[in-house]
């Protein structure tokens, strides 16, 4: 039906390349770098709300810095896989960028496992960790050290909605307290109406593995969550059979060209009225917003049906390259980015929030506030789909289980292929 991309397997391939680099020119967790005036910093952040929000980031450092030359080895395409082939080649050829953008959770583990990234548990301090959450800390950390900074938070498990479609179709508009079982009836009544139910950009397959992750998160909650990540939970339960029923009910009603779109381009025809919601984490209104603000005027973005008491997060993280010559400079550039101002100036920009609770969040919009609130509120969890949770093998078995149940919908297999992929012989970390 469809070909998708493999952001963590190429991601996995890095990791191999940056143990191997590691074996020969990082031995040790002492940074080699003193003050330079040089500063690298690769990322996938090109489009249009993503960035001008890297430019935030980049702007803190140099206004503090301004002797410092920073080169911005952004790398458009392919939802980050494109950067992830990038900084394979670099990090096999021993030159990685000083900064590199990764996710949290699991994506931090498996770079310190590699001993590709640098220890900067000292920009940790009391003042900082007061000001996050827990979660946030320990999804930087890897056996009591932190790795990585965060930049800001995106919401998972959101459902996207064009509110012009459903009212015209006469469906009531969908809200936080929306069940899984009234979601699946609307879906329904737009198919009976003769209308398209659902947008996705299947060419990412994040966005394919994260539409039934919420649909999984709404059967099992955060019980079920917690087993996953204490590896306790059984892929062949009844409750993961259940979920793939929901999921393959929804997908059957995907708009076929949806396939073939990118989580953006998912987004635009969402805005342009050719579904009636999507499911995608927060930063597609964002990307709405900034891109075609007249159309996002249509759109509400709402938790997914039956996980309004869990934030799923995508936390986007800046870590630094083991042994780099830039250090002090790379340090400083991730010290900016903890800083209260930069983070809210940032989230203004990204449509993310700030992962700092003193951050000031006065500027932010409207559905922004209601994510602060939920993420201040409710019980943070770490994200599947985003390699969060879980390590780059254990994802990339996810993203195959998931393609599997599409293409055949044999529900039966979903447990064996995800167990196969995870302990087979696949590049990466295994779980």
């Amino acid at each position: 039906m469809k070909t998708h991309n493999r952001r963590m397997m190429t991601l996995g391939v890095a990791i191999c390349a940056a143990g191997a680099m590691a074996l020969t020119s990082c031995s040790s967790d002492q940074q080699s770098g003193g003050e330079t005036d040089a500063l690298e910093v690769l990322s996938w952040w090109t489009s249009a709300s993503e960035q001008p929000a890297l430019d935030v980031l980049l702007d803190g450092f140099s206004a503090e810095h301004e002797g410092v030359n920073v080169t911005n080895s952004s790398v458009a395409g392919g939802s980050g896989s494109n950067a992830q082939v990038v900084l394979t080649s670099r990090l096999a050829s021993g030159n990685p960028p000083d900064v590199w953008q990764t996710l949290s959770g699991g994506n931090v583990e498996a770079w310190v496992r590699a001993a590709s990234i640098a220890d900067v548990s000292a920009l940790y301090t009391p003042e900082v960790t007061d000001a996050l959450p827990d979660a946030v800390v320990d999804s930087m950390s890897v056996d009591g050290k932190q790795y990585g900074v965060p930049t800001g938070a995106h919401r998972a498990n959101v459902l996207l909605a064009n509110t012009a479609v459903l009212d015209e179709l006469g469906i009531t508009l969908p809200t936080d307290d929306t069940t899984l079982d009234e979601f699946l009836a609307d879906i329904e009544k737009v198919s009976a109406a003769g209308a398209t139910p659902m947008c996705l950009g299947g060419k990412d397959s994040f966005t394919v593995a994260g539409l039934f992750e919420s649909v999984l998160l709404a059967h099992v909650g955060q019980d079920g969550w917690d087993r996953i990540s204490n590896d306790r939970f059984n892929w062949s339960g009844d409750d993961v059979q259940a979920a793939l029923a929901d999921f393959g009910t929804i997908v059957d009603t995907v708009d076929p060209q949806s396939w073939s779109m990118t989580w953006d381009q998912a987004a635009t025809s969402l805005a342009e009225g050719d579904c009636a919601f999507e499911q995608m984490n927060d930063s597609a209104y964002a990307e709405l917003r900034a891109a075609y603000p007249d159309d996002a005027e249509d759109i509400i973005a709402v938790a997914f049906p039956g996980t309004s008491d869990t934030f799923l997060a995508v936390i986007d993280t800046f870590v630094q390259a083991k042994g780099t010559v830039n250090s002090a400079n790379a340090t400083a550039f991730q010290e900016a980015i903890l800083d209260p101002t930069v983070q809210s100036d940032f989230s203004v920009v990204k449509g993310s929030i700030p992962v700092r609770l003193d951050a000031d969040v006065s500027e932010l919009d409207d559905e922004q506030l209601e994510s602060v609130g939920a993420f201040r509120e409710l019980p943070i969890l770490q994200s599947i789909s985003y390699g969060e949770l879980v390590s780059p093998a254990f994802q990339q078995g996810f993203f195959d289980a998931v393609d599997s149940f599409v293409n055949s919908r044999d529900a039966s297999s979903f447990a064996e292929i995800l167990v196969d992929r995870v302990t087979g012989d696949r590049p990466g970390p295994a779980g």
